[in-house]
């Protein structure tokens, strides 16, 4: 993109010259301002070497547009030029438009992807349009130019803008991660995006900036206006439409959390804070308190002698503090989850956000403060947004905003952030803590975690609970007369937000007695969760892993994981401007079996379309993408990219179990095209002479109500089956998963979803075909129960859920779970059929 320089004798006229280009553009668009002269710039005048850093600081290969007021300005641009190294005085173009003009002129020009010659064509032109408007004998619609309207991809702009309507259904409205979850999914579309909340008239603001839509402070219910424009506007609307629509990653409120029933936080004065401690996490912890008091860094005060070096110090601490980010995201995806672990990836799109960035840079060239000053002022300023919003959810994530800011700054002052390392295991106390934080605890010598202040839905609490580590929070009241000077021995229950501060020995035996008891059932569900899972009687039941990356294999494992029931192969297509390779997809897949030890690894087809699109294939909006074309559907057709992943997962499984299952089978036509695909890329491969994996066993799942009543004709194919309870639960009862007003009917116990998987295994024991559920309800310990009972022989489910569900069953006999199930199938309602499974 052209960068464009502003350089005026005056530096108020050239802000405001700069605010209103930004207003048109946006933030992307390269612009910089050097006007000014003296202290803080506000004597009247130009100065070269400010001019030359400001070309410097916005130069790219497309070139720099420098626009200048007056004449003196031109001899001062001038003379930057020659300050300038040869190779960097290539492609700068001084433009004689006029100053307000021209700058909106070449601005909007540039943001549009235009090149240099065009950015400047268009601002001259720009006193000509102007001309042309005030003349009395030719209407300002007379006025021609050279079209210049370009949309960033080089595709020829509508210039119609589009808007829809929303209503945000999530309970806690658009927080951090599903506004994050927003900007990336739409970060593909090439038109300007914008987004008002019509319920409090805030807005518009772009889709691109994270804080921009915090600000709207967009709660449940709140109905948005969306506003597109450019060729991909219909298709960005439709997906924007779908996504809010789901609910961008939250799960639907349930049936008692429905809007009519939950309060709404709306006034300041609401803003109570709990009497006493909240539980966040259960369990008992006992040990010495540590508290812990966050050193405070110390921000330099010196001015930056060198602008361009302190801009690219900031630069790269933002990019070290997003590695650091990424490389916790991978490690906490294992333990605490996908939907978790995205809060760290709503932290790497807050670092990202370019009104952040460019606030922070604008503090160092415009007034030469230092990188860490300029970033602390910056993020304070953004932090302040989120701390005056109304809800109390929202406020919350300006603790996520404070810990970014506190990272990028410990990078800058060379200063450590984190907690304290810990000699002994203890319980550590602290006002707050963040994401970060929480992620650097030593789960061994961190016994339960006691939050002064904090809340419920904050994402440490989030965190400590994906964690397994007890927590309270809204202690402040117990610790008010405490003295950290001298030692104290703490303990709580997390379960139940009970606080003992130096208990005496009667009660501190107890609560000893009550840990040992937790721990030691916890020890021997993980202990007994490596054996193979069986009911009481000794029926086998298969339990396996489901997993969306590498990265949560050795997680799954370590929690008795018998296999991998579903790999979820998005992961290697999503989030990229261009499909994965055979060789890359090859890659990912032996460095998932590398961990499995000869175990079965069942790999499903791409599974994206309805909630998850892929950028890079040009498909047609769908009325309703759900029921449309999506996984098998979307492969067969895009064979090119199908017949890819087939030969990436049979060379891959080449001496190893690979088994492969087909997404979204509606009928046996479905199936025999899918393994006529097949098929024909393993004639290729033994053309080729490619070592590989055949014969393969192939599965379906059974997530369409047809499939499930085919279930017979299908197993004469198909070697498994595989209920992903998910999909059949909202087709069957014709109410989308994502729909929080439909919540009530999502449950997997509903009895006619109980009558299709009776169906489907009656059909596949005709032909000695195992079957398996891969959906949610796995992992539900009454679910489970009563699909065992229905003659279900496998389980896939998340890994740390494993060691309890296998204990679960192994309670159980066989023939009691046929019993309770055959009563399940004559229940009226899914509420009566948990009625009948009283917990173990």
């Amino acid at each position: 993109m052209v960068g464009i320089v502003l350089v005026s004798h005056s530096r108020a006229l050239a802000l405001s010259v700069q605010e209103l280009v930004r207003s048109m553009t946006g933030p992307a668009l390269p612009l910089a301002v050097a006007a000014g002269v003296g202290d803080n710039h506000q004597e009247l005048g130009t100065d070269a070497v400010e001019i030359a850093e400001a070309i410097v600081s916005v130069k790219g290969p497309d070139g720099v547009l420098v626009l200048m007021d007056m004449g003196s300005a031109i001899l001062s641009a001038e003379t930057a030029l020659d300050l300038l190294d040869a190779p960097l005085r290539a492609n700068i173009r001084f433009c004689a438009a006029p100053f307000v003009e021209g700058a909106v002129a070449s601005g909007v020009t540039a943001n549009l992807g235009s090149s240099l010659d065009e950015v400047c064509a268009e601002a001259l032109a720009s006193l000509k349009q102007k001309q042309a408007a005030l003349s009395s004998n030719q209407p300002a619609a007379a006025a021609k130019s050279e079209p210049v309207g370009k949309e960033s991809n080089g595709h020829a702009s509508t210039g119609k803008v589009e808007k829809i309507r929303l209503t945000v259904r999530n309970v806690h409205g658009l927080h951090a991660r599903p506004a994050a979850r927003l900007i990336m999914e739409m970060r593909p579309f090439h038109s300007e995006i914008t987004v008002r909340n019509l319920s409090n008239q805030r807005g518009p603001v772009s889709v691109k900036s994270l804080s921009s839509l915090a600000g709207l402070e967009i709660l449940e219910d709140n109905e948005i206006e969306v506003a597109a424009s450019g060729d991909d506007a219909p298709a960005a609307l439709e997906k924007m439409s779908r996504l809010v629509q789901s609910g961008l990653g939250d799960p639907p409120p349930t049936e008692t959390q429905s809007a009519a029933s939950r309060p709404k936080a709306k006034l300041a004065v609401q803003r109570k804070t709990p009497s006493g401690p909240v539980p966040i996490s259960g369990g008992i912890a006992i040990g010495a308190g540590v508290y812990f008091q966050p050193e405070k860094l110390e921000i330099p005060q010196d001015k930056a002698g060198d602008v361009a070096g302190e801009i690219k110090r900031l630069q790269s601490a933002i990019a070290a503090a997003q590695k650091t980010l990424e490389s916790r995201i991978a490690k906490m995806t294992a333990t605490v989850g996908v939907a978790n672990a995205g809060i760290y990836e709503a932290q790497i799109l807050a670092l990202q956000d370019p009104e952040l960035v460019e606030a922070a840079i604008r503090l160092i060239r415009d007034e030469q403060v230092n990188a860490a000053m300029a970033w602390d002022r910056a993020n304070r300023q953004f932090v302040d947004r989120y701390e005056a919003l109304q809800d109390p959810y929202l406020r919350e994530r300006a603790v996520d905003l404070q810990d970014v800011g506190a990272q990028v700054l410990a990078l800058l002052v060379a200063k450590k952030s984190g907690v304290p390392a810990f000699d002994e295991p203890g319980v550590l106390i602290a006002e707050s803590l963040t994401p970060f934080q929480v992620s650097t605890l030593n789960r061994r010598l961190v016994q339960g975690v006691i939050l002064l202040d904090g809340g419920r839905t904050a994402h440490a609490s989030i965190l400590l609970k994906a964690l397994g580590i007890p927590a309270v929070v809204q202690a402040r009241s117990v610790f008010a007369e405490v003295k950290w000077s001298e030692p104290h021995l703490v303990a709580f229950d997390g379960g139940t937000g009970k606080i003992w501060i130096d208990p005496d020995e009667f009660l501190l035996a107890e609560l000893q007695n009550r840990q040992v008891e937790e721990r030691e059932r916890e020890a021997e569900e993980r202990k007994a969760s490596t054996l193979p899972g069986a009911t009481l009687d000794g029926r086998p039941v298969e339990i396996f892993a489901n997993i969306g990356k590498a990265s949560e294999v050795e997680a799954a494992l370590h929690s008795g994981a018998e296999g991998v029931g579903l790999l979820r192969t998005e992961f290697l297509f999503l989030e990229r401007d261009s499909a994965p390779t055979e060789e890359e997809q090859i890659q990912a897949l032996l460095a998932i079996s590398d961990h499995m030890k000869g175990r079965p690894l069942i790999v499903r087809t791409i599974d994206v379309g309805g909630d998850k699109e892929l950028p890079y294939l040009k498909r047609a909006p769908e009325e309703n993408p759900f029921l449309g074309v999506r996984a098998i559907r979307l492969c067969f057709t895009h064979e090119e990219l199908f017949n890819t992943q087939l030969r990436a997962i049979l060379r891959a499984g080449h001496g190893r179990d690979f088994r492969i299952m087909f997404p979204m089978i509606a009928n046996v036509t479905d199936l025999e095209r899918a393994l006529e695909c097949l098929e024909k890329v393993h004639l290729d491969l033994e053309v080729e002479k490619v070592p590989h994996l055949w014969p393969v066993k192939t599965g379906i799942m059974i997530e369409i109500p047809s499939a499930a009543i085919q279930a017979e004709s299908m197993a004469r194919q198909a070697d498994f089956f595989s209920i992903g309870t998910n999909d059949l639960t909202q087709y069957t009862l014709a109410a989308d998963r994502g729909n929080p007003e439909l919540a009530s009917y999502q449950d997997a116990l509903h009895p006619a979803l109980l009558r299709l998987i009776e169906m489907v295994v009656a059909g596949a024991r005709k032909h000695n075909r195992l079957v398996a559920v891969c959906g949610e309800a796995a992992s539900d310990e009454k679910a489970a129960s009563i699909f065992i009972g229905l003659g279900v022989q496998e389980l896939s489910l998340a890994g740390a859920k494993i060691p309890r569900i296998k204990a679960c069953l192994r309670k159980q006999s066989f023939a009691g779970l046929q019993k309770l199930a055959h009563t399940a199938l004559h229940c009226q309602t899914a509420a009566e059929v948990r009625a009948l499974i009283t917990p173990n």
